[in-house]
């Protein structure tokens, strides 16, 4: 399921209190405050709380992708079209007791499919099989302490920090949250599909345990700071025992400027029960133009994650992110995208990417970024983590190199389109343009090697 994270739908509020015909208001004539109008009956008051609410939508998409191989004379293009459904129930019974169902229906569609894909290492695989699902989203109740300074949840539920750097997923949690005066603290123990909650397809139970805590500060005026740490545990030793440990700070000083600053080390035990000492930061901001024309808005960013430039010690030196995230951000307009690159879609590991975008508003209602990536390998190697792309770096010996490339990147959001309030659209697309880590090895020369070829993907979403 593509783009959960900007769902918009139209949303439906009812109360759950008797609906009772109530006469046309009358100006009091001198009747004091607070005594009924001989001449109407009172008006019942309204509950101060919302006990029950709904609401559903449509965020379908069509995605496209091209030469993840970098390779035009290998066929890897693909086109999935996925028309989705989403709706929610919230009903809260008492003060203290909130809970939610959420579900999501989706029919993914492939537009071309292939028979087989040839990888670059000569592997021929089939084509992923798309099956509808009918997938519970979130099911949880929340119990709350008068004050709400004490909440506690047990079920699925969604995890989002606020930048989607550190987890942006639904997990089978128990969480705990405190809060006291600028402070929040969150605490929980989590696994991805603890149990197979598709009503249309099977789905693997998750076998990597979660312990997250996250401290969050925000006594200080438009500025929020962090603290946090994340244990993962897995089960089957493909991952490790990473434990992520970091500390942030975002904010919106003033009207024109929003900035953001991570700073993370990875450490515990890797997938061959090596040490991980690991260290990536990621800062940046965005200025926007008071009073210039089309809304402009500048966003420029840096973020660097150590790689091991040394595999056949005792440590390993690489950062990892928990798995968990999916690294989307908006800079100057309202659609979340890629923050690493549409195309590539990197995990922030053994990379240093450059980030600049320009954001304006041609319309009222048009939103658009151009946002440009230039990537470049902490320590050489044949791919980056957890990348979008099929393709391997350094294949010859004789010419490797740190270069990875640069990427350009434009993303438009349309709202109330044609005057519909929930009638929306967004559109994602980005070029790769391969740098020198990459070469192509010419056909039937294994020693002989010519330029790649550019990738290309695009995202369009419907929103209802």
């Amino acid at each position: 399921m593509f783009a959960s994270g900007y769902r918009c739908g139209v949303v439906l509020l009812l109360m759950t209190v008797p609906f009772a015909a109530l006469a046309q208001f009358q100006p009091p004539g001198g009747v004091r405050e607070g005594t009924p109008s001989p001449e109407r009956p009172a008006i019942p008051a309204l509950p101060s709380e919302l006990r029950f609410s709904y609401g559903y939508g449509s965020d379908s998409e069509y995605t496209y992708r091209k030469n993840d191989d970098l390779d035009s004379r290998v066929p890897d293009n693909s086109q999935l079209f996925a028309p989705t459904l989403f709706g929610f129930v919230d009903y809260r019974p008492t003060p203290w007791l909130a809970t939610r169902l959420e579900m999501t229906l989706e029919v993914p569609i492939d537009v071309k499919p292939q028979q087989t894909i040839n990888l670059p290492s000569g592997e021929v695989v089939p084509p992923t099989k798309r099956r509808a699902s009918l997938l519970i989203d979130q099911a949880y109740a929340t119990v709350k302490t008068p004050g709400a300074t004490w909440e506690g949840t047990l079920g699925r539920r969604n995890f989002e920090d606020p930048r989607l750097w550190l987890y942006d997923a639904a997990l089978d949690a128990a969480l705990v949250k405190l809060s006291r005066g600028y402070v929040q603290i969150e605490a929980s123990v989590s696994r991805e599909n603890l149990c197979d909650c598709d009503l249309l397809t099977n789905v693997p139970k998750g076998r990597i345990d979660n312990y997250i805590v996250y401290a969050d500060y925000r006594g200080i005026e438009d500025h929020r700071l962090a603290a946090y740490w994340i244990k993962r545990y897995d089960q089957t030793g493909v991952e490790g025992k990473p434990v992520q440990m970091g500390v942030r700070a975002y904010g919106r000083p003033t009207d024109q400027l929003n900035y953001w600053a991570d700073l993370g080390i990875t450490r515990g035990k890797d997938e061959l029960h090596q040490k991980l000492e690991g260290t990536a930061f990621d800062v940046g901001f965005t200025y926007r133009f008071r009073g210039a024309p089309l809304g402009l808005s500048v966003t420029l960013g840096y973020a660097v994650g150590t790689g091991d430039g040394n595999p056949s010690d005792t440590k390993n030196s690489e950062y990892r992110q928990t798995g968990l995230q999916s690294n989307e951000a908006r800079f100057g307009g309202v659609t979340q995208f890629k923050a690493y690159g549409e195309t590539i879609d990197p995990e922030l590991s053994n990379v240093k990417i450059l980030t600049a975008g320009v954001g304006f508003r041609p319309a009222p209602t048009m939103f658009v970024d151009l946002v440009y990536h230039r990537y470049a390998l902490k320590a050489i190697a044949d791919q980056i983590r957890n990348w979008a792309l099929t393709a391997q770096m350094n294949q010859d010996d004789a010419a490797l190199s740190r270069d990875v490339g640069e990427e350009l990147d434009i993303i438009l959001g349309f709202r109330n389109l044609f005057g519909v309030k929930r009638l929306g659209f967004e559109a994602r697309a980005g070029v790769f343009f391969p740098g020198k880590a990459f070469r192509n090895e010419v056909t039937g020369n294994p020693n002989a090697f010519q330029r790649p070829d550019k990738a290309v993907s695009f995202l369009a979403v419907i929103i209802l």
